[in-house]
């Protein structure tokens, strides 16, 4: 696995798909800290959406990194196509561990906020950041052509369910009075709703470890949705 992990990486890099999510990133990033102070958990919400986005730009460059005769060779050496799928989801869930890091350490080394984060404000910030980081891989992957044949139809299914997470995320109050139709939608409003609490906040209360848990357990179970779906379309 070390070295499947290892070969698909550096043949990511070389493709060079990833310097427009990166570039973009970077530059949403220093923009919105440009100006001086801001409020640290409202910061963090933004530029986790921010993240949100540009991880299903970063799942579909990984997946399509290859074209189909060389994933042909490289799931030979694999030993299989899980295995194959498996590591592109590793590779996807660093790069979103290493941008969630970067967005909640950056402003904090430039002194951005009003005020001194504390670790309860990082803390929150690196978990609304890689929570909704890896529910985007989870959710782009089931349009890659491991599942979509048309790439066009790849592209714009991806970009519709992310932003109508979005948009479900604004609409909760709605949604909620059809009773139990919120848990099967993507829960970005969870994340949205714990970043908005204020930047006094001094303990974390014990439902935002539950409704974490729950995106967590909501992308792993879109993941292995995935995995479902692709051995049927094998057989």
């Amino acid at each position: 696995m070390t070295s499947l992990l290892r070969y698909q990486f550096i043949n990511y890099l070389r493709t060079y798909k990833y310097v427009p999510p990166f570039s973009i990133f970077i530059l949403c990033l220093v923009i919105n800290y440009t100006f001086v102070p801001n409020p640290i958990l409202d910061s963090y919400s933004f530029t986790a959406i921010l993240l949100f986005f540009l991880m299903g730009w970063f799942t579909i460059t990984l997946f399509h990194a290859e074209d189909e005769e060389q994933k042909v060779i490289t799931t030979l050496h694999a030993k299989s196509r899980k295995q194959y799928n498996l590591g592109i989801f590793i590779i996807c869930g660093l790069i979103g561990l290493g941008l969630s890091c970067v967005s909640v350490i950056y402003p904090t080394l430039i002194g951005a906020f009003g005020e001194e984060p504390r670790f309860i404000h990082q803390l929150l910030g690196f978990l609304s950041h890689f929570s909704l980081s890896v529910l985007a891989i989870a959710l782009s992957a089931i349009f890659t052509r491991e599942l979509v044949k048309n790439n066009q139809n790849t592209w714009w299914g991806v970009l519709s369910i992310l932003i109508v997470s979005v948009v479900i995320a604004t609409l909760k109050e709605s949604i909620l009075q059809i009773k139990g139709l919120i848990w099967l939608f993507p829960p970005v409003h969870l994340s949205l709703e714990m970043m908005s609490s204020e930047d006094s906040i001094k303990t974390i209360p014990n439902n935002f470890y539950w409704q974490f848990a729950w995106i967590f357990i909501y992308t792993s179970l879109v993941i292995a949705l995935f995995f479902l779906l692709s051995n049927r379309k094998r057989k």
